[in-house]
């Protein structure tokens, strides 16, 4: 007691710092890097989130100037509906759409939060319990990609469900990019497109 007396009033440790970071209350533009953000098929930005409507709306970054393959993926979101299958939150993809790692909702499961993989070569799913809440308040969703395969999900916070090992992928700079609200590829397709708002997301390295 004493000891945390005397910690009271001191500023936490600070977290990792981002490699890019988007807060769409301040637009679309990478608040650490260069990753600005293009919108796509309708998505606008609209009281501070980024609205994606399920159909068309995406939005994707400049390419990377970095090759990254460890990785953080983080994002806040609520979605319009609990029922909807596949859609993409924030997805780190080859230009071409063909690789790509992403949190992606309800694709393999109904109600689950996935690490989302080109033919599900990094899925196995977190094996945790159905989203109940992310249609009435926004979710904090992190999905962690370690040097050693190690793949594990937070959701608000705390471990979602169980880690798991697979390849780790790695994606090269100036061929890939980030995207929100289609899991993968270059153009709308109703499977993978994500229906609801993202307030924030980062990426790290």
């Amino acid at each position: 007691l004493a000891t945390r007396k005397k910690d009271i009033g001191k500023s936490t440790p600070p977290g990792p710092i981002p490699f890019a970071s988007w807060d769409f209350v301040k637009g679309t533009r990478d608040l650490i890097g260069k990753l600005n953000l293009t919108l796509t098929g309708g998505a606008k930005v609209d009281n501070g989130v980024l609205m994606l409507d399920g159909h068309n709306a995406f939005a994707r970054s400049a390419p990377l100037n970095k090759d990254i393959a460890a990785k953080t993926l983080e994002a806040w979101v609520q979605l319009s509906n609990l029922n909807q299958r596949g859609g993409g939150v924030i997805s780190l993809q080859t230009r071409n759409g063909v690789l790509f790692d992403a949190v992606v909702y309800g694709e393999r499961d109904p109600g689950q939060w996935m690490a989302g993989s080109n033919f599900h070569k990094r899925t196995q799913g977190f094996s945790a319990p159905a989203e109940s809440e992310a249609n009435s308040s926004p979710v904090h969703l992190v999905i962690v990609y370690r040097s050693d395969g190690t793949i594990t999900g937070y959701r608000n916070g705390k471990p979602y469900g169980r880690s798991y090992k697979a390849e780790i992928q790695s994606f090269n700079a100036g061929d890939s990019e980030i995207i929100f609200g289609l899991r993968h590829g270059t153009r709308a397709d109703s499977k993978r497109m994500l229906s609801g708002k993202i307030l924030k997301a980062r990426l790290y390295d």
